[in-house]
């Protein structure tokens, strides 16, 4: 059994990435509070997240999420995962909010922070036509096998690197549980998932292999543990 950690495709500054994933929130999040005291009508649902978009070309997949929610996708990407019957999500409708370009991409800003880019532009999301995205929520959950059982590391509060279940069972997405509650912030995929989204050329999204990852976490997790001693 194989699973991946799923992540944004690499950009080559803050800039790029703002002006792909954009940014939006939840509803427990400040930047939704700002977006409401600045007018906008609070959403009838509180699963429904709110976006400020660089352009109405957006990838497949948008990130910037949290561990509940970890990225937007498109209309197209939803109608894939839903043909597949993807495990382990639900949906969540999106909001747009603002559009700050007609879709021109400035890769060299002048001056001003990355998130300026949207902030401080003028909203054309009356003079285009928006994108339709929806919000993936997590909801497979999946009991690992933790090095330390307790569930954190000893001598310091850093959870535990952990390993894969003996089982063939596996959400195509999900989150690691420890005893039944939800452990770690990290959103993980199945194999099927991966292939499916490589086959279609799905944009704006790589997979790390479980293993890599894991293995790259207790390295981090030892030089801690040196450092602190």
């Amino acid at each position: 059994m194989l699973a991946f950690l799923p992540h944004p495709a690499e950009t080559d500054s803050d800039y790029t990435d703002l002006h792909m994933n954009g940014m939006w929130f939840q509803e427990w999040q400040s930047g939704y509070d700002d977006i409401l005291r600045r007018g906008y009508p609070r959403p009838k649902r509180r699963t429904t997240v709110l976006a400020e978009l660089y352009s109405p070309d957006t990838p497949d997949f948008l990130h910037g999420g949290d561990f509940n929610v970890p990225f937007l996708v498109s209309e197209r990407t939803r109608g894939l995962f839903r043909k597949h019957a993807f495990t382990g999500i639900r949906f969540s409708s999106v909001e747009i909010v603002k559009v700050a370009t007609k879709g021109k991409r400035k890769t060299n800003p002048k001056t001003g922070e990355p998130e300026d880019q949207i902030v401080k532009a003028r909203n054309r999301s009356g003079i285009i036509t928006p994108p339709k995205l929806f919000a993936v929520r997590v909801v497979g959950r999946l009991e690992i096998d933790p090095d330390y059982p307790p569930g954190c590391c000893p001598g310091h509060r850093c959870v535990t690197p952990f390993n894969l279940p003996r089982t063939e069972e596996m959400p195509d997405l999900w989150r690691p549980t420890l005893r039944g509650r939800s452990f770690a912030r990290w959103v993980y995929c199945s194999q099927r998932f991966r292939d499916i989204v490589n086959d279609y050329g799905l944009s704006n999204i790589q997979f790390e292999p479980f293993e890599d990852h894991m293995s790259e976490f207790r390295h981090r997790v030892e030089s801690f543990r040196r450092t602190a001693s």
